[in-house]
């Protein structure tokens, strides 16, 4: 079974647990109002919630701990109290399944305010849930000295005397509507508004899945040419404002492309839509002016929690996203921020309310008693990890080893902190957990994947090779791999040996002895023998490298069949690689790949020609060319001899030129103009391309629109985006420019 079976198989049973995540019926699974049902029988509750008279207990059954009710405690009246017993407002469970007149005050209400319910509901509610555990603490439910039909069955007479709230209750009394009404109407509007916010997370959770499937489903209907090209020119590819997308603005954030600002705008429209509308206000009810606060607040902690998966799932490598829409894995990393942001928001928004309406409660007496509780800073270890980690990814391009450290760290510490805060204070009643197990399965799923591509390939060795002062070669005998990969050195940073980073593969080579023998060339030669040579390889590289100067240059040569990369020597552990005595038994690595269109379901294959678009212009900067070569290979001259490709490639020295010739097999000696098979070479050594010249004039007198792939440095991958985006908004003297621009910058 190849990866890509096996993933789609555990990707599958992961939105089915989804699906039952939120479909199940069963307790403490699901959200509110989608498998869980809150305060049901509403009229029941109501009853049970509205009678809170003073009871006479004894000191026996007050021995237990006692809900706490703040909301009568100011200006309550003086209660009597004597040995062995007190007369309460706070009574306790055991309490009130010994005093008679409560059960029976109780049970008349249930008749009386919920006749259209049936008598077996009844008996579940109070067997269940009252009328000792009104509180909502399991901790406190007991055994039931009476059932709901014999507690009713000793009412002889129908109560006549109203409850009075304030007043001993030593009788059996009637729940008049001025007590009984504004209870039901809060009850009933907070569960109509917790369904309405688990709707809403909902909402923002799905949609920030189909939106992208949506949207990469509309390249399937048979646009015209000229339209796809102007609309991307105008919408899609140029940045949202000023010409930087792949430089950081002011060293720190990305700015979106167009059409990533669209998706950027809906996510934010749509969730101030979402939390400023749709609550429901009725009066009377029990909690007056506060009440807009705090369905707001629940709101915004609910939305902050359907925000939680799509920031899992945006981060991923093994994205499932990425299988099945054509979007990059740079734009997912740009919505993960922005989706964290989000969240961040929510959550800080939830907080301020809740700590306004706290403090402003009873004279500041709630949020003394509140500040206090686990819940409390469980979500304040929660939040505060939050704000580091989005703070904090402002400098992760400087400080990158520290931050991903950092960021796993305090990604855990937000799950855990979020759990307990919801658990300590609704157990699993309200199902905000759910947010969480996805989240869980979504990161779960995603360092599986990653540990099955890494530990499948097994501990190769990686063999040096120095170029110049900047780059070098990596040779990793053994691997099989294309697109990208990440590679692990465990042996390189002993204190990190998790650490990864992503490179390029140029090529396949073959070692068969230490005497390197041509193989085949990566790209597509001449139509005669050197194109038959390439149609015999089964993937779409290969090598062929030149004995003379390989053996000149190379101390030792690994054997067999493996992969090629070529690396520039930055800060981390790109400069840690050629300090280390590697002889000739090379460095221990491992291969976490492969990542490239080829594993994907949905995805567009890699730059394939058309009758449309049947040329290719690439664009390299120094070592960008690994990225450039796999476009090379794959576009094949089916168009020929309409269409042509060129590859203009700018670099420090003519170091890093020979050495990835002779992995393919060419040799061009100096100069500035060559030919690799049917490609057009044109290079730039020391000095900058006029990329604007070159690109006008090359787009403009082409035969048939153009596939446009950069690579390189993030300054000209944002001025090829600029210049092409402008020249496919114009004419040429051959009609319509047509373009497709392809940026295979790995940006994070």
């Amino acid at each position: 079974m190849d990866f890509r079976r096996l993933a789609f198989i555990v990707a599958s049973l992961l939105l089915h647990g989804v699906q039952a995540g939120i479909t199940s019926y069963s307790d403490g699974f699901g959200f509110v109002g989608y498998g869980i049902q809150l305060y049901q029988p509403e009229c029941a509750w109501a009853c049970l919630l509205c009678i809170a008279p003073p009871l006479n207990c004894t000191t026996e059954d007050m021995a237990s701990m006692a809900p706490v009710k703040m909301g009568v405690a100011e200006g309550s009246p003086k209660l009597s109290s004597g040995d062995g017993w007190e007369v309460t407002l706070n009574s306790t469970p055991r309490c009130q399944q010994n005093n008679d007149f409560f059960l029976q005050t109780v049970a008349y209400c249930l008749k009386s305010r919920c006749a259209d319910v049936t008598l077996r509901t009844l008996d579940k509610f109070w067997d269940t849930d009252g009328p000792f555990s009104y509180n909502g603490d399991g901790r406190d439910q007991l055994v039931r000295r009476q059932g709901y039909t014999k507690v009713l069955g000793a009412i002889r007479d129908a109560p006549t005397q109203p409850l009075n709230n304030t007043v001993l209750l030593n009788y059996t009394a009637a729940v008049p509507d001025e007590i009984y009404q504004p209870e039901y109407n809060t009850l009933r509007i907070y569960v109509s508004n917790e369904v309405t916010n688990a709707r809403y997370g909902l909402v923002i959770f799905l949609s920030g899945i189909m939106m992208p499937i949506a949207f990469s489903l509309l390249r399937f209907l048979p646009w015209p040419a000229s339209w796809v090209t102007r609309f991307n020119a105008y919408v899609v590819d140029p940045p949202a404002f000023g010409s930087q997308h792949s430089t950081p603005v002011w060293g720190l954030g990305i700015m979106p492309t167009r059409g990533q600002a669209l998706f950027v705008a809906y996510l934010c429209l749509i969730n101030i839509f979402l939390n400023a509308f749709g609550h429901e206000i009725f009066t009377p009810n029990l909690t007056h002016d506060s009440h807009f606060y705090n369905n707001v607040s629940n709101r915004s902690g609910v939305l902050s929690f359907a925000h939680l998966p799509l920031v899992f799932l945006y981060a991923g490598r093994n994205n499932t996203l990425l299988w099945l829409t054509n979007w990059s894995r740079s734009t997912f990393l740009l919505m993960h921020r922005w989706a964290a942001l989000l969240c961040l928001l929510h959550a800080v928004l939830h907080s301020l309310l809740h700590l306004h309406m706290a403090v402003a409660n009873l004279g500041n007496l709630v949020y003394a008693v509140d500040s206090v509780q686990p819940y409390w800073y469980c979500g304040i270890i929660a939040i505060l990890s939050m704000s580091i980690m989005v703070l904090a990814s402002i400098l992760r391009q400087k400080m990158y080893e520290l931050f991903l450290a950092s960021h796993i760290a305090l990604a855990v510490m937000v799950i855990v902190g979020c759990y307990y805060h919801v658990t300590l204070k609704y157990r699993l009643d309200w199902g905000f957990q759910t947010w969480l197990y996805i989240s869980t399965a979504v990161w779960v799923f995603d360092r599986a994947a990653r540990l099955v591509r890494c530990v499948r390939g097994g501990i190769k060795r990686a063999f040096l090779t120095p170029i110049d002062d900047d780059y070098y070669r990596l040779d990793i005998p053994g691997a099989i791999a294309s697109g990208h990969i990440y590679l692990y050195f465990p042996t390189v940073s002993l204190w990190r040996p998790w650490e990864n980073h992503p490179f390029s593969v140029a090529g396949v080579m073959d070692r068969s002895s230490h005497t390197p023998s041509p193989e085949h060339v990566l790209v597509e030669g001449s139509p005669d023998q050197e194109a038959k040579r390439t149609e015999q390889v089964s993937d779409n590289q290969g090598s062929h490298t030149s004995p003379k100067s390989e053996t000149a240059s190379r101390p030792y040569s690994p054997r067999g069949i493996g992969v090629v990369l070529f690396i520039r020597k930055r800060d981390g552990i790109t400069s840690l690689l050629p300090k280390r005595d590697i002889g000739p038994k090379g460095l221990p690595v491992m291969v976490e790949g492969s990542y490239s269109p080829g594993v994907t379901f949905l995805q567009d294959d890699h730059v394939s020609p058309t009758h449309e678009f049947p040329n290719l212009i690439c664009i390299a900067g120094g070592v960008g060319i690994t990225g450039i070569l796999p476009s090379l290979d794959s576009f094949t001259a089916v168009t020929r001899p309409v269409g042509r490709k060129k590859l203009y490639w700018g670099l420090r020295t003519m170091s890093l030129v020979h050495s990835v010739e002779n992995m393919l097999g060419y040799d061009g000696k100096e100069a500035l103009n060559r030919r690799w098979g049917d490609v057009d070479v044109t290079l730039s050594v020391g000095q900058r391309f006029d990329l604007r010249r070159q690109l006008e004039a090359d787009l403009c007198s082409q035969q048939g629109g153009t596939t446009v792939v950069v690579c390189g440095a993030p300054e000209m991958a944002d001025d090829v985006r600029r210049i092409v985006s402008g020249l496919s908004r114009h004419n040429s003297a051959n009609g319509p420019v047509l373009v497709k621009l392809v940026v295979e910058n790995c940006s994070w």
